[in-house]
């Protein structure tokens, strides 16, 4: 009996010392996914993805694209990635933003190595210094590079859920009854709404060669999806070599602060131009109405400054909003900030004051303020007057672009501004042929319909050109009115 007995006691502590020496959590995952010996990586497929922050209608889903290809070249030792995707117009008709409608397919190429990122696909390399550390965290949120973080981290993370550093970003990960990575969650930041909420889901594991690769890949920001794929090809280890071009190795880095430059449209009319976007400030008899406050809060800062030291003396009473695409909506919060009066249509109104309650942990608050936001709306029309200037709001009722659009008008000047619909391209051409005609078709008709008379537009992404541009970068000429 007591043979017996020493026997199952040998038999139970030799059973948990070898569960013991299993791996768990990060090494377990790169046992069974074959990270360890994986220095590269190509992936490719086709699905779907959306445009963050474009929605047709305030607080609605990101409009959805065909992505037709999609190949991704990773090398987790330099590291580098670089990422292709071919897409396709989604949904028809076409609605919201992320630079539909489509008259063409439109091919995206974007590079990081190192320290430097960049764009392909025109003449030369285009640099993107400010997109590196994005894109870095892209790279360990593959599956085999969150395991590669994890196990880098200085910890040995374990159980079936853990979290990692992804560059800046605390990265949470879950992993299957396999100890394959099933899902990655992360927070990130956006000027608009605050902290943003990823969620990354990998399955249908496959085997490709000596690793474990998931054959369908979705992700979903602020709750709704951005990416949906079917993976159909997996390389690993392939060749990955990217070279930094010569030209984005010397770009400068970022301007800490935005530059911003002012140019004069007219008589107390002047065209900002900062962080790739513009916008316009009205001189009233006394005070200033800014027409757009897109993009971020600190070009918003840069442009307030550079206008009052150009009219001095006189306050920025009001900025109009054209619209609630992020891109549009992004240096708000600055003017709530600086206790200045929003105009937005009546759509967006509930939205804006949702979004700027919302948290803002990931990132120091650029534009902190106890302020309670002071938005009055536009229905069909709105008028801004004094006995020195006019700006006649409209908004863009049955606009495939957004639901709460409007364009401002002035009368005097005969200057159409607007957010979007038709971006003029740089020097001496006028034709954007990659661009569908339907929005800039629609705002003409509403030009049209209210017996408007522009001469110029002031569009936010581009330059103040003659209207009869966009007539004719679209063949809109032949429409009534449409030979001014």
């Amino acid at each position: 009996m007591r043979t017996m007995g020493a026997l199952v006691a040998g038999l139970v502590l030799a059973v948990a010392a070898s569960g013991c020496s299993q791996p768990s959590g990060a090494a377990a995952a790169a046992k069974a996914m074959g990270a360890t010996n994986l220095n590269s990586i190509q992936f490719s497929g086709s699905g779907t993805n959306n445009a963050f922050g474009q929605a047709y209608s305030p607080g609605g889903p990101w409009p959805r694209f065909e992505v037709k290809n999609y190949i991704a070249a990773v090398d987790y030792q330099t590291p580098a990635m670089r990422l292709e995707m071919l897409r396709a117009q989604g949904e028809h008709p076409p609605r919201g933003g992320g630079a539909q409608p489509f008259a063409i397919d439109q091919r995206t190429i974007q590079v990081v190595s190192g320290k430097s990122a960049w764009t392909e696909g025109g003449a030369q390399a285009a640099p993107n210094p400010g997109a590196v550390t994005d894109r870095l965290r892209q790279i360990w949120l593959t599956p085999h590079g969150v395991i590669k973080a994890a196990l880098a981290g200085g910890t040995s993370p374990t159980g079936n859920v853990f979290t990692f550093k992804a560059e800046d970003r605390d990265a949470k990960v879950t992993l299957n009854q396999e100890n394959l990575v099933e899902r990655v969650e992360y927070l990130t930041t956006n000027s608009v709404v605050g902290d943003v909420p990823v969620e990354i889901e990998y399955s249908d594991y496959a085997q490709f060669g000596d690793i474990q690769f998931p054959r369908h890949i979705v992700e979903k920001q602020d709750g709704f999806p951005t990416l949906d794929l079917m993976i159909t090809d997996v390389q690993p280890n392939a060749p990955v070599s990217l070279r930094v071009p010569q030209n984005v190795a010397s770009a400068p880095a970022p301007p800490g602060v935005p530059m911003a430059t002012i140019e004069k449209v007219s008589d107390g009319l002047w065209s900002l131009n900062a962080a790739g976007t513009r916008s316009l400030a009205v001189e009233f008899a006394d005070h200033i109405v800014m027409l757009e406050g897109p993009t971020s809060d600190a070009r918003s800062k840069v442009v307030n400054e550079l206008i009052r030291k150009t009219v001095p003396n006189k306050p920025i009473r009001y900025v109009v909003n054209t619209h609630a695409h992020y891109d549009h909506a992004g240096g708000l919060r600055q003017y709530v900030a600086e206790g200045i009066t929003v105009i937005t249509h009546e759509n967006n109104k509930s939205f804006f004051e949702q979004a700027w309650a919302r948290p803002r942990t990931v990132e120091p608050d650029p534009a902190p303020t106890s302020n309670k936001p002071m938005i009055e709306t536009v229905g069909d029309k709105r008028v801004l007057s004094d006995r020195t200037r006019r700006i006649e709001l409209y908004h863009t009722s049955n606009h495939g672009h957004h639901t709460g659009q409007i364009i401002a008008y002035l009368p005097q000047e005969r200057i159409l501004m607007y957010g979007d619909g038709y971006n003029p391209p740089a020097g001496a051409d006028i034709r954007v042929p990659e661009r569908g005609p339907e929005f800039a078709a629609q705002m003409v008709q509403r030009i049209n319909e209210l017996k408007l008379n522009p001469e110029r537009i002031a569009p936010v992404h581009g330059r103040v050109v003659p209207y009869r541009n966009l007539l004719m970068a679209f063949n809109l000429e032949g429409s009534p009115k449409g030979t001014q």
